[in-house]
């Protein structure tokens, strides 16, 4: 172009030969904009800085000189177009699906159809494929059904994004493969955390009995957010070896339907697992079981209330899992228990708090184990359970922590025992109601070393507090209401403040 051709924001400027017509446009905010629908639009830009309004799009495209070729510049798209990307590209006969600054890919721009019967998990692997080499991006599917007949893998620095519950994920498996993953991470078979990092999957639906659903593995700063699970063959998510995965939004209507059917897990590979896999199209591939475990990983803004009654709500499984946050959530319709970790795991540096377990046999169950826990954290938490045939064992029960907080905790139902602690040391509860246990409220069972202050212990059959073989529990200012004895003293036990009882 010549040299005195104005730039954009110098006024107004003519189009040049090579356009199909000569127009003249006034400048808008410091840009010339030529306006028009995108198959109209040139197939390149008389000069670097142009600007090409798309308006059956609603996006403003930029011209750029040095990469030959027009990159997203502003605008939030139409309804039926909300992001680049869309199927107006291949209209404009371009080449890539994503633009250099806001780089989105939508899958209906490359053959990918949500039509419930199509299968296109291989497909969505490729296009992951080619994302992850040119560094990353957005990849958006639109309302619709997608059949996942492989697991696809997503690489670093890639965001699945969907439009809610209308896009749904549905995972193909045959016979005796059930409970391969749905979806997946580039690096599930590494070591440490050297698989993809930085990515993240958004604002999707789960319908897939034959799979389970989203499994970060040997993965590194992930991003669930706004998960909506159906049906789901054992999880709709499990967190397997992996760290800095954050859970943000997550609504389970169902729980699994195999034998481990939390809807949630953190699952550490340990060494002689043959479980945990991705699926191929062909065959499955286990994820590396080098005993890496779940680290620094968070599960909030959740509600699990499934209609065919799963047995855990969240699981700790096989393995060591190290600083676990469970906050701001709801769990309710549970066979055994709403968080449960299996006996003999390490569980670490573990915090709930906001969670109400509501309608479970049990609400939280940190099974038994001697010793090797360390630092548990449960805060401002109900767990309730009104139905005396639903209601069995514990209400609240840990065990082999050293360490741990309880405060702001209130259990009520006709559990067997309200609260049970087993081999704890330093163990401190504060402003704790235990009602309705069948037997006692307070169980401190044995080698437990325990605080116990502005505590409630009411309607419990036998017990408000026990102090168990090898037990020393202090307590003060507890009020005992309707209790059969107020303590049992197995132990040793001092009443540091006076206690009361009101009948």
């Amino acid at each position: 172009m010549a040299d005195e051709t104005p730039r954009l924001g110098l006024g107004t400027y003519e189009r040049g030969d090579d356009w199909d017509h000569t127009d003249t446009v006034e400048a808008l905010d410091e840009h010339a904009i030529v306006r028009g629908p995108i198959a109209e639009r040139p197939s390149e830009g008389d000069y670097d800085d142009e600007l090409f309004h798309a308006t059956d799009q609603g996006i403003t495209w930029r011209w750029d000189a040095a990469s030959e070729d027009w990159e997203y510049f502003s605008g939030r798209g139409s309804d039926d177009q909300p992001i680049p990307g869309t199927s107006h590209f291949e209209a404009a006969q371009l080449v890539h699906a994503r633009t250099k600054e806001t780089p989105v890919w939508n899958v209906e721009a490359h053959g990918i159809e949500g039509d419930g019967t199509t299968e296109v998990g291989q497909a969505v692997h490729d296009l992951l494929e080619r994302v992850d080499q040119a560094g990353g991006g957005i990849v958006y599917f639109p309302p619709g059904h997608y059949l996942l007949e492989r697991t696809p893998l997503i690489g670093d620095d890639t965001i699945l994004l969907g439009a809610g519950r209308s896009t749904v994920f549905d995972g193909l498996r045959p016979d005796g493969d059930e409970g391969r993953a749905l979806l997946s991470n580039k690096g599930f078979d590494a070591t440490g955390y050297d698989g993809a990092s930085n990515w993240g999957v958004c604002n999707v639906r789960i319908d897939a009995p034959d799979a389970t659903g989203i499994m970060p593995a040997h993965a590194d700063n992930v991003r669930l957010e706004r998960i909506y699970g159906d049906r789901i063959y054992y999880h709709h998510i499990d967190v397997v070896s992996s760290k800095n995965v954050t859970i943000d939004g997550f609504w389970a209507t169902r729980g699994g339907e195999g034998d481990s059917d939390a809807p949630v897990q953190f699952d550490s590979q340990n060494a002689g697992t043959g479980w945990n896999s991705v699926w191929d199209g062909r065959s499955d591939a286990l994820v590396e079981d080098d005993d890496t475990p779940c680290r620094n990983c968070t599960l909030t803004d959740f509600e699990i209330d499934p209609s065919n009654d799963p047995a855990y709500g969240v699981h700790f499984h096989r393995g060591t899992n190290e600083s676990i946050t469970i906050e701001d959530g709801y769990i309710t319709g549970c066979q055994y228990t709403a968080i449960r970790a299996d006996p003999d795991e390490v569980v670490s540096d573990l915090t709930i708090d906001g969670v109400s377990c509501v309608g479970n046999a049990r609400g939280i169950t940190l099974s038994r184990v001697e010793s090797g826990r360390r630092a548990l954290t449960i805060s401002n938490v109900t767990i309730r359970t009104d139905d005396d045939s639903v209601a069995g064992g514990s209400g609240l029960y840990a065990a082999g922590f050293d360490g741990a907080a309880i405060s702001n905790v209130t259990v009520d139902g006709e559990f067997t025992n309200a609260i049970i602690f087993d081999d704890m040391t330093d163990l401190k509860l504060s402003n704790v109601t235990a009602t309705g246990a069948r037997h006692q409220a307070f169980r401190f069972r044995e080698n437990v070393d325990a605080t116990l202050t502005t505590a409630r212990a009411a309607d419990c059959g036998t017990v408000g507090v026990y102090s168990g073989p090898d037990s020393s529990v202090a307590y003060g200012g507890v009020t005992f209401d309707d209790v059969g004895s107020r303590v049992v003293v197995d132990g040793e036990i001092r009443d540091w403040v006076a206690s009361s009882e009101s009948s």
